[in-house]
């Protein structure tokens, strides 16, 4: 889709919102920002949600309808606009019942995009996209810019555009492939992709469907545009062959054309044949093989935005990483504790295990997406001291790390922590990085997350005493 087209449907679509029958469907903090800016717009707004969240009705405009506790098909089939949620998949019955009506599907993302011009830098990617969103807005904030950051993160973007405004200089989304399935004009002016690993295979039938869903971040750039993607994972190096826009990447296995660059000492800024130094790689604050690809990512799309080398250099020293991403949580006794709750799928897994430091203790398992494990094999035998597997993935994980390294089924998160504070020695570690989701004794993984570190901190209290 050209730039022309995309700005004539920008430019007649909002003014086409009053009176116009819209429904949100799913009412959590982006189904709210988006429900109340439409009605702010003058649509007639419907609010439907499965269950029926308490308190809903104070936090939307009094005109916007509630249907709660189930969804009605006549609602669907007769609206002239469909918001819906990432957590509904496409096959979902309401959404046919809206497309056979003649209504247009789209998402939060897909919407705020088309209620603001400031210009946006999306992050996808199966791994690092939020750590890698927060580091280009720090970078961007550095250098001076107004770069508020949010998205797939927590912050719905439609509420940025709205609190915010025109005052940004750039919206820094994180963008899921849920959100790219309906956002059909969204154009960001950097697209980055960090990397693609088997995740969601449950929504989505196989990896070629998945990476391609997170590609089209890059389908409605044009040459003022560019995208920035990960030339050392061949998943995502196959989208680098320039289209309209125009193309970076970040490799710490050879300098690309143009985009960033780290070798073993020190992290660059390729143009061509020229080099700028960043900063070394020692300096960043934040460890781990998977936070400095984080980085370069960054690197590449804050230069393309017009930040100096710098501001990056100053990012780099003042990033302490984020919750539930490789977090220490303690150390005890010369044990480092880390909380990686968020490493939920098993490429993440295995970039933590390559980034912990001295023997292993792996606390893993949860809610089993059923992929392939085959990936964490060489990094749990040259890691690995022994093995805690929790939940429903437990049998599994156990069938295929049994003869590899040493495995209990543990069942409960508290028992593995147990047996790991028996068993590890200084020097070592205890990783919390199950590979799985966590919903089948958790809320998600932030509960899961928090429970391990308060599980840490009372051992801390008890070493003390």
């Amino acid at each position: 889709m050209t730039g022309a087209v995309l700005d004539r449907i920008s430019a007649g679509w909002e003014a086409a919102l009053p009176g116009r029958k819209t429904v949100v469907m799913g009412m959590a903090r982006t189904g709210c920002a988006a429900a109340a800016a439409l009605a702010k717009r003058g649509a007639n707004v419907v609010a439907t949600d499965l269950k029926e969240p308490a308190g809903l009705a104070g936090r939307l405009p009094p005109e916007v309808a509630l249907e709660l506790g189930g969804h009605r098909e006549e609602t669907f089939r007769g609206c002239d606009l469909l918001i819906v949620s990432p957590g509904v998949p496409a096959t979902n019955p309401f959404i046919a019942a809206a497309l056979e009506g003649g209504a247009e599907v789209i998402t939060e993302i897909e919407l705020a995009s088309r209620l603001t011009s400031v210009p946006i830098a999306a992050v996808t990617g199966t791994n690092g996209k939020t750590t890698t969103a927060e580091m280009l807005s720090g970078i961007l904030e550095e250098a001076g810019f107004r770069a508020p950051v949010g998205g797939n993160i927590g912050r719905p973007m439609t509420e940025m555009a709205e609190e915010i405004g025109e005052e940004a200089d750039v919206f820094v989304c994180e963008v899921s492939s849920f959100q790219l399935e309906w956002s059909p004009t969204l154009r960001p002016r950097v697209a980055v992709m960090t990397n693609v690993s088997p995740d969601h295979l449950d929504r989505h039938p196989d990896l070629d469907e998945y990476a391609g869903l997170k590609a089209r971040l890059f389908a409605n750039q044009g040459p003022g545009d560019a995208k920035v993607v990960n030339a050392d994972d061949p998943l995502t190096a196959r989208y680098l062959p320039a289209g309209l826009q125009q193309a970076l990447s970040f490799s710490r296995k050879q300098a690309p054309v143009r985009g960033a660059y780290a070798n073993e000492r020190d992290i660059y800024i390729v143009e061509g044949r020229k080099f700028r130094r960043v900063c070394a790689t020692d300096d960043l604050a934040v460890t781990g093989v998977h936070n400095l690809e984080n980085f370069l990512a960054a690197c590449a799309a804050a230069h393309f935005m017009g930040a100096e080398t710098g501001a990056m250099a100053r990012l780099a020293r003042r990033f302490k990483g984020l919750p539930h991403r490789m977090e220490v949580v303690g150390q005890i006794g010369g044990v480092t504790w880390i909380n990686d709750s968020k490493g939920t799928n098993v490429g993440a897994t295995a970039m933590s295990l390559m980034s912990a430091e001295g023997g292993v203790w792996l606390i893993a398992g949860g809610t089993d997406k059923g992929t392939d494990l085959a990936p964490m094999l060489g990094p749990a035998r040259d890691r690995v001291r022994g093995m805690f597997l929790i939940g429903e993935a437990a049998d599994r994980f156990a069938r295929v790390f049994e003869g590899e390294v040493a495995v209990e089924r543990t069942g409960t998160l508290g028992e593995a922590v147990r047996r790991a504070a028996n068993l590890a020695r200084e020097g070592e570690t205890v990783l919390l990085s199950p590979a799985c989701s966590s919903f089948d004794q958790f809320r998600d993984f932030e509960h899961r997350g928090d429970i391990f570190r308060e599980m840490v901190q009372e051992l801390s209290k008890g070493a003390a005493s």
